[in-house]
């Protein structure tokens, strides 16, 4: 019996310190999971450096970003640039063509001028008559000279006004009483302008004064 009380002591005294042996002083389980667990500062390092990492990476991505946008900005002025110049380009040719296509017409007005003098010379003489050969003529010219207006040619015919050199020419001069100085008495020949521009000057008879009665 006595070798049974002692077996159970050195059990219960074996126990003892089994239960002691695992703690510290000042420590417990719960402690070391809260703040000693190694593998939470190890998660907490992760995620800082994973933010650090993330930062450095949203830098370089606003970086790339910022050079396409100016990358952008410069093939959009150059888009635009090359689309004013095809604009401009586009213009000039079109003025270059209108240019081109007026100077061929005013070739062709300029050779059928002398046929518009004859037409006229045909209408006077027989402006009495009224038979289908002096209503041909009238009509033959009228149609020809709607469709040379409508092309832009205008009739210069200075008769009884001033007097106008860049105009007119002056194949003779007349003392005249019954006209101003410089004034355009008879015209021989009429003028015409195509597109604003001469293209031939009327010849004309212009008035002189007096000039004895004119120093009385």
């Amino acid at each position: 019996m006595n070798d049974d009380r002692r077996d159970g002591e050195e059990q219960r005294g074996d126990k003892g310190p089994d239960v002691s042996r695992g703690a510290s002083p000042g420590t417990t389980a719960k402690g070391e999971e809260q703040g000693d667990d190694p593998r939470a500062a190890r998660l907490r390092e992760l995620h800082r450096l994973h933010k650090k990492e993330l930062e450095e990476r949203m830098i370089e991505l606003e970086a790339k970003l910022e050079k396409a946008e100016a990358k952008a900005r410069e093939y959009l002025d150059d888009a635009q640039r090359q689309r004013a110049e095809l604009e401009n380009y586009r213009k000039r040719m079109i003025r270059e063509q209108t240019r081109v296509v007026e100077q061929a017409n005013s070739a062709l007005i300029a050779n059928l001028l002398p046929v518009i003098d004859n037409l006229e010379k045909a209408l006077a003489s027989c402006a009495e008559r009224d038979d289908g050969l002096a209503r041909g003529v009238r009509m033959v010219y009228g149609q020809l000279m709607e469709v040379l207006k409508k092309e832009g040619l205008e009739e210069i015919n200075p008769q009884g006004h001033a007097f106008d050199p860049s105009e007119c020419e002056a194949v003779m001069a007349v003392v005249s009483d019954d006209h101003e100085d410089e004034t355009v008495v008879e015209v021989h020949q009429k003028g015409y302008r195509y597109k604003g521009n001469l293209l031939r000057p009327a010849k004309a008879t212009v008035s002189k004064c007096d000039q004895g009665k004119a120093e009385r």
